[in-house]
């Protein structure tokens, strides 16, 4: 068995619980009261808590609804907290901090910060929580420049450069400062950039600034580096820059836009078939994320200097930008989990036991091994233990009948009872589903390479048409690549 199953979750009195309380067997023909866990926060891994949510529906037997709003990391602290709420859905109604939990969970790529945790835990009733780091993943930048590929002869970019571009101070693709460190690359003259970036609260923004400044901090020596006061999840744009909030909109940000760039999380933008920037790590290395790989996002948090020794401590200094080593990824960033210590808002003890359930799941292989899909990485060992000490902080105050028990080897009678989460118990739909995904990717990176070419030949349209040369074969060709995506789609 893995940790946390039916001995972490009930104890090792588990049989006696169950026999002890008969009903969680014999319901078979009673109706029963649905049972809902509703999440809100970053859309980073919402896919994650998705896949997982269905898996845990179809191996419940009662009625249960899983649910998370995927609104970002900043709507997600507020609605756990109770904090800026406004008085009325009018857009002119002023916010307030109500205190009270407008989420089952919330969750973040980043932590609460230590003003908001001291405000909260020393209110009237107090409000303790626990942070639980559950995967790391990796924040990149993209771009749309014609004809360029990711990778190997890609665009590379440091910091310095990209903190001109965010700010103005570089406004075309053949500035000389890009050119310097891009000889191959082939663009028109004065080739305009298309800056997307996000607008509300959130956690791809406070990744990119702490990048930003982690490598090139602006000083006195060094007055176009990135400002000590733009490292957050909401900052002051320069007016030229674009609107592209959300990772979908971000994504059509870049499909939109030739010679856009923008940044979101990598598993989202490789998903969408955008086209990586290789960026500047720690020791000089130019990379993308699929080059540093799993090993090389895991390796940025070799150091957990800053993580408290307790899931109710202070994560606010826990950041992992910029991270020393040859194919260490510079924005690796952290998803958390929040979870209120009293869960006594939720009127259903079946209910707040439930949602412990869920966050225990996070850290089994079983459920967060679906994430791998996505980009999303398990925490490092320390984290974890954290996490799961974490868990146990949480109070579902319910008696032992409302216990959730996770069915690893089967329970002759026991595995048919209300509060057991089995295994044994699966959906065609989510086998079926899982099956297709499995299927599909082969056929996304064909196209994907499909569309990379297609992109080559408009840039090599657009070159020649400067100089008023086309090549007939050229043009044969891209007629060809053309009908080959159509009939791919």
């Amino acid at each position: 068995m893995n940790l946390r199953t039916a001995t972490s979750i009930a104890g090792t009195a588990l049989v006696g619980v169950l026999a002890a309380t008969k009903t969680t067997v014999t319901h078979a023909q009673e109706d029963y009261e649905p049972l809902g866990v509703d999440g809100s926060g970053t859309t980073n891994p919402s896919k994650c808590f998705w896949h997982i949510m269905a898996k845990l529906h179809e191996q419940i037997k009662v009625p249960t609804r899983f649910s998370y709003r995927a609104v970002g990391s900043g709507t997600g602290i507020k609605e756990f907290l109770g904090k800026d709420i406004k008085t009325s859905m009018a857009a002119d109604a002023t916010e307030e901090d109500t205190f009270l939990a407008y989420n089952d969970f919330g969750a973040g790529d980043i932590p609460i910060s230590a003003e908001d945790k001291a405000k909260w835990n020393s209110a009237d009733p107090a409000v303790d929580f626990v942070q639980l780091p559950f995967v790391l993943s990796a924040v990149t930048f993209f771009h749309s420049i014609p004809g360029v590929p990711t990778g190997d002869g890609g665009l590379n970019m440091t910091a310095c450069l990209l903190a001109k571009v965010f700010n103005a101070d570089i406004t075309t693709w053949d500035d000389p400062e890009i050119m310097d460190i891009n000889p191959g690359l082939n663009v028109v003259k004065d080739y305009p950039i298309y800056v997307g970036r996000r607008v509300l609260g959130s956690s791809s923004t406070y990744s990119i600034t702490h990048y930003l400044h982690a490598q090139c901090p602006q000083t006195d020596e060094n007055p176009d580096g990135w400002p000590l006061d733009k490292k957050s999840k909401k900052i002051e744009w320069h007016p030229s820059t674009h609107e592209c909030d959300g990772s979908s909109l971000m994504t059509a940000c870049l499909d939109n836009n030739p010679g856009a760039i923008g940044y979101i999380d990598a598993a989202h933008g490789h998903e969408s078939g955008l086209t990586e920037i290789r960026l500047k790590n720690g020791d000089g290395r130019f990379l993308t994320s699929k080059d540093a790989g799993i090993p090389g996002i895991q390796a940025a948090a070799a150091s957990l200097d800053d993580v408290p020794d307790s899931a109710d401590g202070d994560f606010s200094n826990v950041q992992f930008y910029n991270m020393p080593g040859p194919s260490t990824w510079p924005i690796s960033l952290v998803s958390y989990v929040y979870i209120r210590k009293d869960l006594s808002f939720i009127k259903n003890p079946a209910r707040r036991s439930l949602v412990k359930a869920f966050a225990t799941a996070l850290f089994d292989d079983d459920y967060i091994g679906l994430c791998d899909r996505y980009g999303h990485i398990p925490v490092p060992t320390k984290l974890r233990e954290i996490s799961l000490a974490g868990i146990d902080m949480v109070d579902p105050d319910a008696d032992a009948s409302n216990a959730w028990v996770f069915e690893k080897d089967t329970m002759p009678g026991w595995g048919q009872g209300d509060n057991m989460i089995s295994k044994r118990r699966k959906n065609f739909g989510l086998y079926e589903a899982d099956r297709l995904a499995d299927d599909v990717q082969p056929l996304v990176e064909d196209i994907r390479e499909l569309k990379l070419e297609l992109a080559s030949m408009k840039s090599q349209v657009s070159l020649s048409s400067a100089a008023n040369v086309f090549e007939p074969g050229f043009m044969l060709g891209l007629g060809a690549l053309v009908g080959t995506l159509v009939l791919s789609f």
